[in-house]
């Protein structure tokens, strides 16, 4: 069966600006690399293919098999059906197909019109640091700048650019993609494959200077971050937002807290779950660290990572228009935690090798209103102490530094009249000195500390089609689990295709219809509501 349906798949290796297909193998129990790959072998005697384990190559649960002839773009359908064969071959638990994601990062690319379905019209008439006022970072400068504190920034890596003067932290920064410690953004990939995603972030979250209550920034730069005395520690993990895939994440991540990072900000996301990205967020949270999430642009739902939100292992951060209103675009659910302004905020802009040091530009998106909150985050940090001291702290308490982060974060935190009573934007807006001024929670405000292994993929999948639709959500059944990363895929393809069609219509250009496997048709046709969102019913 497994060898039939690696025949259906269209034989054609990834170039060198993408990925192969990875699948993600996850086992009840640890087994050794080695075993793992005799497994693969045995199967696919005459594939080239090869097993990694994501965390200990001794002993894991989480693999990543990788099959460097076959590039998964256009192919999506053929892949599930596959991996679903390939984990019964494996014995496997799980197999979830690492899918790329080509809609995340569009409205960063500096291109107005070619990707208008995924951004709104541009303002650059605002002040440099008109944010700081409505978030009242000048205020919070009385306690902390963020001094002391690391920043992993999970993204394209960095690029030589006036904003990031003295930003950088450049021991222990990582190029996972090219394999070597300079993670400097390499500008590769072709046409629009790399807009400089990561010094965009880490300027919005630690450009030296100053800012007042009247959004007045003064030198080095234009751009003054939330936490301008903070280190940002860049660990390239991929190409472009634009087309992201999760293959390398988990090991960012574990890296991030191998450095010892205080917070991690991940401002990417997809519609694919990954089980060991899930894994080592949770490894984040129980070593102390503060991990921050973008909602995500272009899909209405809250993509992953940040779609683990409500499990405790990070913040979900929606983004907002400068009139307290939703940014169009951003992603929206009962995972979100808060928001944050992420439209026409002003930050760093490098999108190619031979673009000046010095340009800024008003920017838009999910990733604006988590870097924001991210430098926020390393001011909490730095006002009380560092992740050390609130680590002992939560521990005493019975609880995570992730959970505090968020208690006061959240603390006196309302929803704006502009929301008319939303519930999928989160608690409110966040406030930089309501949450330095916060006292930390005590061990009964605070919530036990989430299970340190991560779930099923099928609990995933109820959680999401519970804030899509309970009806769906209901008919889910564990004989469905083999099913679950393609109707999560399906479900989230779906409501982009929704949003693109609200814009101007052209969904089949942008994104073309997809159609479930032959074994999802089959397994849902006694489930209309679940049928229906997927597009079978």
């Amino acid at each position: 069966m497994v060898k039939s349906e690696y025949a259906a798949l269209i034989s054609t290796p990834a170039s060198d600006d993408r990925d192969p297909l990875h699948i993600e193998l996850v086992y009840d129990a640890p087994l050794s690399q080695a075993e793992v790959q005799t497994r693969l072998s045995n199967a696919l005697p005459e594939v080239n293919a090869r097993a990694e384990a994501a965390f200990d190559a001794d002993g894991d649960r989480f693999f990543f098999i990788t099959f460097p002839e076959i590039d998964p773009h256009g192919q999506e359908r053929e892949v599930f059906a596959f991996a679903r064969a390939l984990r019964s071959e494996m014995q496997a638990a799980e197999a979830n197909p690492v899918l790329p994601d080509s809609l995340y990062g569009a409205v960063h690319v500096g291109t107005e019109g070619l990707f208008g379905f995924c951004e709104t019209p541009r303002d650059n008439s605002r002040p440099f640091g008109w944010h700081h006022a409505r978030i009242r970072t000048p205020l919070a400068w009385a306690h902390t700048r963020g001094s002391g504190v690391k920043v992993a920034a999970i993204d394209t890596g960095y690029t030589g650019h006036n904003e990031l003067y003295d930003v950088i932290e450049t021991q222990g920064q990582w190029n996972f993609v090219e394999s070597d410690g300079d993670a400097r953004d390499r500008f590769s990939g072709g046409f629009l494959k790399n807009p400089g995603h990561g010094t965009l972030v880490a300027s919005v979250i630690a450009s030296r200077g100053d800012a007042d209550m009247q959004g007045n920034t003064t030198s080095p730069g234009g751009v003054t971050g939330t936490a301008p005395a903070a280190k940002v520690l860049p660990i390239r993990t991929v190409r472009s937002v634009i087309d992201f895939t999760q293959r390398r994440i988990a090991a960012a991540v574990t890296h991030a807290v191998n450095e010892r990072a205080d917070v991690i900000i991940m401002a990417l996301g997809g519609p694919t779950r990954v089980a060991s990205t899930e894994q080592a967020m949770r490894n984040a949270v129980a070593a102390g660290t503060v991990v921050v999430c973008a909602a995500g642009n272009c899909y209405p739902a809250v993509v992953f990572p940040a779609a683990y939100a409500p499990m405790g292992i990070c913040t979900a951060v929606a983004a907002l228009q400068p009139d307290n209103r939703p940014w169009r675009k951003s992603g929206r659910g009962r995972e979100v935690t808060f928001a944050a302004y992420g439209e026409h905020v002003w930050g760093a802009a490098k999108n190619k090798a031979s673009d000046p040091d010095a340009g800024i530009r008003s920017s838009q998106g999910t990733t604006l209103a988590s870097s924001m909150t991210a430098g926020l985050a390393a001011l909490w940090v730095a006002r009380h102490g560092g992740r050390l001291a609130l680590l002992d702290k939560a521990n005493a308490a019975g609880t995570t530094v992730q959970a505090m982060w968020v208690h006061c974060a959240t603390h006196g935190m309302t929803k704006p009249p502009e929301w008319n009573g939303a519930r999928d934007l989160g608690a409110g807006i966040i406030d930089a000195k309501r949450l330095l001024d916060a006292p930390l929670p005590t061990g009964t405000e605070s919530p036990a500390p989430p299970d340190s292994d991560a779930t099923t993929t099928l609990n995933v999948l109820v959680e999401h089609l519970a804030g899509q639709s309970s009806e769906a959500a209901t008919e889910v059944t564990p004989e469905l689990a083999e099913y679950a990363p393609e109707i999560l895929w399906l479900s989230y393809r779906r409501g982009a295709r929704a949003r693109i069609a609200e814009s101007d219509g052209g969904t089949e250009a942008l994104l073309p219809q997809d159609m479930a496997t032959v074994g999802l048709q089959q397994a849902v046709t006694d489930k209309p509501a679940l049928a229906a969102l997927i597009g079978t019913g």
